[in-house]
């Protein structure tokens, strides 16, 4: 008899993983479109009342949350050897992951104060509380874009992705703040979705080299 021939496993080098850009990217897009649903829903129809467009704008809704802050998971840690978009900057590390449990935690409350007790009223430390979880919310993120532009680990435009988003966001809440144009309003809630579909794609794009 001959000996079974001895199976051949496939090297570490030849294993095919995905890139950790590109699943960061594809999930931040994810969010961003689900997000801009999510938001027309709400713009365009009566989710307090509405049980169909309600039920649409809280599966729309929570499931943009869930894709943006998983998607923090690969931006800040890689492929889990803890090489991700700020190479080994822990401050980077924290910060990204930061925000996106702050991320968690603001949507939370949005849905809470907005729809499961609209009549409440808010204390005016209330209303510190949110804004200083909001502030939080926006400093890590903008925090997280800085240390991504000084890691040059992703190319190109992806590089300055994030920080663009921290800026926008902080648009976002100035103009939702001070605000009383609803029109104004509305036309910078869909221009951070559309920032957040933009980013995410340069950010996949980019991971074809930026993982190598």
């Amino acid at each position: 008899m001959t000996a079974p021939a001895a199976a051949v496993r496939p090297s570490p080098e030849n294993i095919s993983h995905p890139s950790w850009p590109r699943v960061a990217g594809i999930l931040i897009v994810a969010g961003g479109v689900l997000l801009t649903a999510a938001t027309a829903l709400e713009i365009g129809t009566d989710v307090s009342t509405d049980p169909g467009p309600a039920t649409a704008f809280w599966v729309l809704f929570l499931a943009s949350t869930l894709a943006h802050v998983v998607a923090m998971f690969p931006l800040a840690l890689g492929r889990g050897d803890g090489q991700g978009a700020v190479g080994s900057s822990l401050v980077g590390k924290i910060a990204l992951l930061g925000f996106g449990a702050f991320f968690l935690a603001n949507q939370s409350l949005y849905l809470l104060a907005a729809y499961l007790l609209p009549t409440a009223e808010p204390t005016d430390g209330a209303m510190a509380f949110l804004f200083g979880m909001s502030a939080v919310q926006g400093v890590l993120l903008l925090i997280g874009g800085i240390v991504i532009v000084r890691a040059r680990v992703l190319g190109g435009a992806a590089r300055w992705t994030i920080l663009a988003l921290a800026l926008v966001g902080f648009a976002l809440g100035v103009v939702a703040n001070n605000s009383a144009i609803e029109s104004l309003t509305n036309t910078m809630y869909f221009t951070s979705t559309g920032a957040q579909i933009v980013a995410g794609l340069l950010i996949a794009r980019a991971g074809r080299t930026a993982a190598k």
